[in-house]
Parts: structure tokens; C-alpha cells; sequence
């Protein structure tokens, strides 16, 4: 069982969620590793019971925690196993394949330390002078990230940016990327919030709820790269989910 801490002020927490990732987790984490926080961080890999070797690849590195469920739960159990276990006042998650860039974790701290932020997306469709405008009509710099990439890449691009413009019009408030794996909190916002998501749509219920509190959230625009091993999204099924997630953040 994963113990619940009192945090730690500056000290950020980073949870990188892992189901089957035997191939990008140790990239990802010595990638993380590498980065300069400008304060005290720690590296927690919850291990979603993966059938391949991902624990084991991610027992190799040092200096980081390794969680595990005996059996998948899904992403939002490890995250929320990770959360329970954090140390840190603040909390960053970064997926285990490869796709997001670590090193933006440092701005994106930077913006809640300086309270000009309650959370921070790093949004892979976030043009800074375009702003939302690139939701319908500027994805080129994401496709041409993910060129070569499998089919799914587009269907997922395509999905996360109307599930984005879904978000936007249900709270009034404008997001490009709701469903980031990649952002940086206040811990103590968990606490108010009845995230009841299970599995891939976390980060969008996550997001609305946020966002209907009122909550300062803030984007900026991140690079994407092709991920390392297949894909975990089932198109009509997390799709669905989704849609579930982002109307219970909304209304209930």
C-alpha cells in the first residue's frame, strides 16, 4: 500500500505513470533525471501491473521510487498512487513513452512557484501567437512532430483537439490541450477535487474540474514526439470515457 505524506515545501514531485512501457520507461526517466528544478525533486514510478518488463527496466535506474500494482488498475489508480506516496508540495506527471519533453517541467514549475499558475498544461497545440486558433486550423506543427508515426497518432490528434474545444465551450474558459500528460500542480488542489476517473481520462476530468473551480490554469506550448511502443488508447471506448469525464467535471 502506498502511504499518504505530508509534503514537503520546495520540493516537487515527479509521477511517471508506466503500464507496459518496457521500452521508453528508462529513457523517460533518465531524460527526467537530467533536468535542473532549481530545488529538490524526487522521481516516482508507479508500475501499472505490466505484463512486460518495465518493472525491471525501471528497477535499473537509481535514485528514483518504484511503485507497483500486482494487477492493472489503470492510469488514474497510478496516478493516484503516486500522489499518495509524493513528498512534494508540488506534483508534475510525465507519461513513460518518450512523447513529452522533461525539460519544460522546469518553466512550468516556475509558474506555480511564482503564483501565476494553479496548474500548468503543457499543451502539444498551444501556438503562443496564435493561441486557440491552432484547436481547428494550425495542427501542422503536431503532425509533422508525429510523421511517420502510426495512424492512431492523427485519430488521437484530431480527438484530443475536440474534446479540448468541448472543455472551452462547457466552462467558458479557452484550452488547447486538456488531455496532456504533461503538467505541474499544487498538490493541495487534489484535495478539493472528486476526480473519480479510472483510466485515461484522469487529465481531462482533471482539467474541467479545474477549470470550473475557477482555478488559474495555464498552458504553454510544448513539443510532442513520437511515442516508444504501442498505444494503450482504445479509440471508441476511452473515447467515450472522455466525453464522461469531461461532463462529470463540468456538472457534478
Amino acid at each position: 500500500m502506498s502511504t499518504t505524506y505530508k509534503s514537503v515545501q520546495d520540493l516537487i514531485s515527479i509521477i511517471v505513470p508506466a503500464y507496459n512501457e518496457e521500452g521508453g520507461i528508462r529513457r523517460t526517466v533518465e531524460r527526467v533525471k537530467k533536468v535542473k528544478f532549481g530545488e529538490k525533486s524526487e522521481i516516482i514510478v508507479v508500475d501499472d501491473g505490466s505484463s512486460d518488463r518495465t518493472y525491471e527496466n525501471a528497477k535499473k535506474i537509481k535514485g528514483i521510487r518504484i511503485l507497483k500494482h500486482r494487477v492493472n488498475k489503470g492510469k488514474a489508480a497510478a496516478l493516484r498512487t503516486g500522489f499518495s506516496a509524493a513528498k512534494g508540495d508540488a506534483v508534475a506527471t510525465i507519461d513513460a513513452d518518450c512523447t513529452y519533453p522533461p525539460e519544460q517541467l522546469p518553466k512550468m514549475l516556475k509558474l506555480i512557484r511564482s503564483e501565476k499558475a494553479d496548474v500548468v498544461l503543457g499543451s502539444r497545440f498551444y501556438h503562443k501567437k496564435r493561441g486557440v486558433s491552432i484547436i481547428f486550423g494550425a495542427g501542422k506543427k503536431v503532425l509533422s512532430a508525429i510523421a511517420g508515426a502510426k495512424s492512431d497518432d492523427y485519430t488521437n490528434f484530431y480527438g484530443n483537439a475536440l474534446f479540448s474545444s468541448l472543455i472551452t465551450v462547457l466552462t467558458g474558459r479557452p484550452i488547447t490541450d486538456g488531455s496532456t500528460g504533461l503538467r505541474v500542480f499544487r498538490k493541495k488542489i487534489l484535495d478539493g477535487m472528486r476526480i473519480k476517473s479510472r483510466g485515461l481520462d484522469w487529465e481531462v476530468e482533471m482539467t474541467t474540474r479545474s477549470l470550473t473551480a475557477g482555478l488559474n490554469v495555464v498552458e504553454i506550448p510544448i513539443n510532442y514526439y513520437p511515442r516508444v511502443g504501442r498505444t494503450k488508447l482504445k479509440i471508441l471506448k476511452d473515447g467515450l470515457g472522455f466525453l464522461v469525464g469531461i461532463v462529470r467535471g463540468r456538472f457534478f
